[in-house]
């Protein structure tokens, strides 16, 4: 799925595009982290790090386009005592930072591991963990300005890590510290692998797709309202333009 120019896509195995999709994990012995995302990653690092004439050039270049950074405050996801005694031991581990979403005056940082915190930029204090149930490993983030709420896309333990789970909450409960308060979105799709929802910032679209079914369904962003399907197993791809 292509925004109009401003959208970006995200899979388990990143690969340059425009859109932002997430893409069921096949079934497995369990959530083993983002292998894939982390080949991909080295397979871009590899491209980037050239021998190339004018790379002397761009290293200078980016040294001097960010020489006036400075770093303001600092947050740490972990929480060493463990946010919650009943997680899954891989969420009480430290583990690398792969998306940060920055939503009016708070801060979302998600770790590898599944467990995504929210920080306030006003006390520059941790507000509470997303994670709502025990099980939960929170694959992605989304910050959807048309409801100022943030959407997660989450996969369960009790579920083998197979299928995406989406919820939204809005981001004034989160900013009380009630990130439980938020709901669920497209109930009724089946995202197994190799189901994905993907969202379009831009045209304010939510695409996902069933693989039980081999239907696509496209929602409003603002309301989740579905806006049409469409059934046919010969269908490789859509785009919106």
């Amino acid at each position: 799925m292509e925004g109009g120019g401003g959208g970006r896509r995200i899979t388990v195995s990143p690969r340059p595009c425009s859109g932002r999709r997430v893409v069921a994990k096949k079934r497995g012995r369990g959530w083993a982290g983002f292998d894939g995302f982390v080949n991909s990653v080295k397979k871009l690092q590899r491209r980037e790090i050239s021998s190339k004439r004018d790379r002397a050039f761009t290293m200078t270049d980016a040294q001097e386009r960010f020489r006036n950074i400075r770093l303001q405050e600092e947050y740490d996801t972990h929480d060493p005592k463990g946010h919650c005694s009943m997680v899954l031991p891989f969420l009480r581990k430290r583990s690398k930072i792969i998306e940060i979403v920055a939503a009016r005056d708070i801060v979302f940082a998600l770790a590898q591991s599944g467990v995504c915190a929210a920080f306030s930029r006003e006390t520059n204090q941790r507000i509470c963990f997303l994670n709502v149930t025990a099980d939960e490993v929170i694959r992605s983030l989304f910050y959807n300005k048309n409801n100022d709420s943030l959407i997660t896309v989450s996969v369960y333990a009790s579920d083998n890590f197979s299928s995406l789970k989406c919820r939204s909450t809005r981001i004034e409960y989160i900013r009380r510290g009630k990130p439980d308060a938020g709901f669920a979105l497209f109930e009724s799709e089946s995202l197994k692998w190799p189901g994905f929802v993907e969202f379009d910032d831009v045209n304010g679209k939510v695409l996902t797709y069933s693989a039980q079914d081999s239907i696509y369904k496209v929602f409003d962003l603002k309301n989740y309202t579905m806006l049409y399907s469409i059934s046919d197993k010969d269908v490789k791809e859509i785009k919106i333009r």
